[in-house]
């Protein structure tokens, strides 16, 4: 564990109850201190100074501890959380429930640049781009339920495994410009921007769940009947125009997705 991350307090003291643990003011310049103190309670977790099974000190001894505010310390549990290394328990000190995070297809949304960074490390196995019925999707291009839609389906795979499958409707005027060569970027819609100079500048995201059935199992390597994540993603051009629609569906256990949400300031 890298203790040169804290400067030391003058009263610097030895808590009993973790022993190991560091004590101290944290320290690295540019780094927010949420992240700076989820990196140290994630390493001792890792180096075993926090087993598995043990508890993590309040966020009040936390707070203390590393000279941070509760807030500081709330956020970088709750990132920990995420992580999988530890469940949090009302009215009661968190548990250290891993010791090693694992490797969801997390995404941290602020921004359609984190929509790229969390696809980034997949490869698109496209399945197939042509017309298809979609009654449900229609109407969400302004189109009658009887209109066939451009799609594309695809698996995203990391490391040659299925992490999620995908289904990307496209507006008329964009699907009838591409052909399944145009996708040869994992990002569809920077593809989309690449090929035919449409802007998309807007991205509206709706979750929700489901249960796997036989073709989605199939696909991902699940069973039939497991809990499923759908995300749908919207995207709208410069007038406010939808011109594509991604639909992904992960396993509910690869999957984990945080926000980052301020308070407007009254005028």
């Amino acid at each position: 564990m890298d203790v040169s991350r804290l400067k030391k307090r003058p009263e610097e003291r030895t808590d009993r109850s973790w022993p190991g643990l560091p004590v101290g003011l944290l320290s690295r310049t540019g780094v927010p201190l949420y992240q700076q103190l989820h990196d140290i309670l994630r390493d001792a977790i890792g180096d075993a100074v926090l087993p598995v099974g043990s508890t993590l000190p309040t966020e009040a001894q936390l707070a203390d501890r590393f000279g941070v505010s509760r807030i500081t310390v709330r956020e970088a549990l709750q990132r920990l959380e995420a992580d999988g290394l530890i469940r949090k328990q009302k009215a009661k000190n968190a548990v250290v429930v891993a010791r090693h995070a694992a490797d969801p297809s997390g995404w941290e949304i602020n921004s359609i640049e984190d929509i790229v960074a969390a696809a980034s490390s997949a490869t698109l196995d496209i399945q197939s781009y042509r017309k298809e019925a979609a009654p449900e999707i229609a109407p969400l291009f302004g189109l009658a339920t009887d209109e066939p839609l451009h799609c594309l389906r695809s698996i995203l795979r990391k490391n040659h495994e299925p992490t999620a499958v995908s289904t990307i409707y496209f507006a008329p005027a964009v699907g009838s410009r591409l052909t399944r060569k145009s996708f040869n970027d994992v990002i569809v819609f920077r593809v989309v921007q690449r090929e035919l100079g449409i802007a998309l500048v807007d991205v509206r995201m709706t979750v929700g769940a489901e249960l796997a059935d036989a073709a989605l199992a199939r696909a991902l390597k699940r069973p039939v009947g497991s809990p499923i994540v759908r995300t749908r993603l919207a995207y709208r051009d410069g007038e406010d125009q939808l011109a594509e629609l991604a639909i992904t569906e992960y396993p509910a256990d690869s999957f984990s997705l945080s926000y980052q949400l301020t308070q407007r300031r009254p005028r």
